[in-house]
């Protein structure tokens, strides 16, 4: 019996950390869908591929979006 409690405890555990992992994966997705830059994201990929180079801060991070996104010249097709 007791195995059995250990059991389920695992799993509850399991199951508890499944769920927060999903839920702290949300806002990440949300961005994704309707375009806005992911900063944590830029961060794993600039660690990745720009090893040598200091990622820019969070503030121009998101200067340099919203420069390329809204600035000088059409922002729409037609």
């Amino acid at each position: 019996m007791a195995a059995s409690r250990g059991s389920v405890a695992r799993c509850a555990a399991l199951v508890r950390s499944s769920v927060r992992a999903f839920v702290r994966g949300i806002p990440s997705v949300v961005r994704q869908v309707v375009g806005a830059p992911d900063y944590e994201r830029y961060l794993e990929h600039h660690a990745r591929s720009h090893a040598g180079a200091a990622p820019l801060g969070r503030r121009a991070f998101y200067a340099e979006f919203v420069s390329r996104r809204f600035g000088p010249g059409p922002t729409r097709c037609c």
